[in-house]
């Protein structure tokens, strides 16, 4: 049986926006899992293969214990050598170029998290178990960390994504603090984020923000709930 992708705030820590910051990846990833971030998905579009297993060996060191969940985008190669190098890497997440789900989960095993991304209505229904335990949609609005992923399909286009399947639904795609509320209602399991942290000031203070937003913010059922409680016999 796969893991369970922890809801509330994703942080995608991508290594060329951390350099355009003058941030250090595992600096970001470290000071966010400390503010309560629980997801973290190491990107590196430009890095050989070998890079990249590095970095996400060293991402892994620095949230070592802490219970936050490590994934990998699209490469499942880079994924199992990490593991063979001894990082604990929970999974990946994979696009609709990449491996099949079906596939990155019979190399990563039946325990492994395994995210797939998928905007177009028939691509969130096609996503399903036991291939895949979450789906990420997007881009919510068009961003410049991704400029192949698209346009974006708004906020009615995520909560539509939220209703065609019974997966997890992470947003992504130019979302920041001031996005929670909308995604929350949305029914989303989660927010996605990569700028909003590796290129704050202080990743850090902007990741404890966040996740103290997404936990303020009522979900889709709290106007429902209330109203029934308000109209009990007490």
């Amino acid at each position: 049986m796969s893991a369970v992708l922890p809801g509330g705030v994703y942080l995608v820590l991508d290594e060329d926006v951390c350099a355009a910051a003058g941030c250090r990846p595992t600096v970001v990833a470290a000071t966010a899992v400390a503010a309560g971030v629980r997801v973290v998905q190491v990107r590196a579009k430009s890095a050989s293969a070998r890079q990249f297993v590095s970095l996400v060996v060293d991402v892994a060191e620095a949230v070592r214990g802490t219970g936050a969940v490590l994934v990998v985008d699209d490469r499942v190669d880079v994924a199992l050598a990490a593991r063979a190098r001894g990082a604990v890497v929970d999974g990946v997440h994979v696009g609709q170029q990449d491996l099949e789900a079906r596939d990155a989960r019979a190399l990563l095993g039946a325990d492994a998290l395994v995210g797939v991304s998928a905007a177009r209505p028939q691509d969130v229904i096609a996503v399903a178990r036991p291939a895949a335990d979450h789906v990420g949609t997007g881009p919510v609005r068009s961003t410049p960390t991704k400029p192949d992923a698209g346009a974006g399909i708004g906020f009615d286009g995520l909560a539509a994504a939220v209703r065609a399947t019974t997966l997890p639904v992470v947003a992504i795609g130019g979302l920041g603090l001031d996005d929670v509320a909308a995604v929350r209602a949305s029914g989303a399991h989660g927010i996605a984020v990569v700028s909003a942290i590796c290129t704050a000031p202080d990743p850090g203070a902007a990741a404890a923000a966040l996740v103290a937003a997404w936990c303020a913010a009522p979900g889709p059922f709290a106007e429902m709930v209330g109203a029934e409680l308000s109209g009990a016999e007490l």
